[in-house]
């Protein structure tokens, strides 16, 4: 090979490189998958790899306003991979990995969320994510799912305090990602699964404990007497 077409080649691959830098972050957000992934923001700033979410959602969950990055390794690869990062007093820290490519999803995110509407008739107000992975293969169907969530109850149900919240591991279950939450006392448990087009079925039961006065107050809000307890069943999307 001369050394004029050695030349040549080094100042297309620069080229090259200079052009995927420069590339609005706006147009990575596509390109990566991120948008399919229900990733959305008022606006983008920035470049493919120092970008900036403002106002950005994911789904229903609203994130704040978060800083992004593709990943240049994950792109030798053939892969897509957004790492975002959020450093706020008022909603706490947030960070994580999207992946655009088979399987998609979200990687290692911690830190916080509010969850806009709650749970359709379980009025959750926050999730809080400790090294949560959900991964979906292109069927939609769960391909890997670990880590923790921890789901907040603040309005009052029946006099209980739900305000420490429901915690539980996160895993697959028959195709879809599904996490089995507890209180802490053990009484109350929900059960929420969903798949990759966010479409989710929760189970929230609740142990009276033979308590009628309880029993009854539930039965108001809509619970229905089951084996687990006292259970509300709904169904929604993300």
């Amino acid at each position: 090979m001369s050394v004029r077409r050695r030349w040549g080649i080094a100042a297309a691959l620069l080229a090259l490189i200079l052009l995927i830098a420069t590339l609005p972050m706006r147009l990575a957000l596509g390109w990566s998958g991120a948008t399919d992934a229900g990733i959305t923001a008022r606006e983008i700033r920035g470049s493919v790899w120092s970008g900036e979410l403002i106002e950005a959602r994911l789904g229903a969950l609203p994130l704040g306003t978060v800083r992004a990055s593709l990943s240049p390794f994950a792109l030798l690869t053939g892969r897509t991979e957004l790492a975002f990062s959020r450093a706020d007093e008022r909603l706490g820290a947030l960070a994580g990995r999207l992946h655009g490519s088979n399987p998609r999803g979200i990687a290692d995110v911690s830190g916080t969320a509010s969850m806009s509407g709650g749970l359709g008739m379980i009025p959750v107000d926050t999730i809080r994510f400790e090294g949560a992975t959900v991964r979906f293969d292109a069927a939609g169907k769960c391909a890997a799912a670990n880590g923790r969530i921890q789901l907040a109850v603040t309005a009052p149900i029946a006099g209980l305090d739900l305000s420490r919240g429901l915690s539980g591991p996160l895993s697959c279950a028959s195709g879809r990602a599904q996490a089995a939450l507890v209180s802490q006392s053990g009484m109350e448990r929900l059960m929420l699964s969903f798949d990759g087009g966010g479409a989710y079925r929760a189970r929230f039961a609740i142990n009276v404990d033979r308590d009628p006065a309880m029993a009854a107050t539930l039965a108001a809000l809509g619970f229905k007497a089951g084996s687990g307890g006292f259970v509300l069943a709904t169904s929604g999307r993300f």
